[in-house]
C-alpha cells in the first residue's frame, strides 16, 4: 500500500497528527491581531472600521444571547459574504480552537476592557 493510499485513510481515521490546540492566550493575541480592525480592542465594534462595516459586538449581551456558538464558530472559520465582509480564518483556526475562541474569549468580552492583555 503506497503514501498516496494511506493519506486519505489516515487522515479520515483521525490517525495524522493534529496540530495542539491554541491556549485562551494566544487566542486573545489572534483576536488582536485579526479582528481588532473591526470588532475594537475590547470586543465592541466601537472603532471607525466597526461601525463603517457593522461589526458584532461581543459585549452586548442581549445580541450575544441571539447567536449559537455553532453559529459563531462557522462564521470564524467561514467568514462572511466570501470573505468581503469578514475573512475566513479557517486556515488559521481549527474547529476546536474556534470552540474555544467563542467559549472562552468572546463570549467573555468586556466594554472597555481589552481582550488581549
Amino acid at each position: 500500500m503506497g503514501i498516496r493510499t494511506l493519506l486519505p485513510l489516515l487522515c479520515a481515521t483521525g490517525l495524522m497528527a493534529q496540530a495542539p490546540a491554541r491556549s485562551v492566550d494566544d487566542l486573545r493575541a489572534f483576536f488582536q491581531q485579526n479582528c481588532v480592525k473591526c470588532h475594537g480592542a475590547d470586543g465592541s465594534a466601537t472603532g471607525p472600521d466597526g461601525k463603517k462595516l457593522k461589526g458584532f459586538d461581543f459585549t452586548d449581551s442581549a445580541k450575544l444571547a441571539e447567536q449559537t456558538d455553532a453559529k459563531m464558530v462557522r462564521t470564524i472559520r467561514k467568514g462572511i459574504l466570501f470573505g468581503w465582509i469578514m475573512p475566513s480564518f479557517k486556515g488559521q483556526l481549527g474547529e476546536a480552537d474556534a470552540e474555544t475562541m467563542v467559549k472562552e474569549v468572546l463570549r467573555k468580552a468586556q466594554k472597555g476592557k481589552p481582550i488581549a492583555r
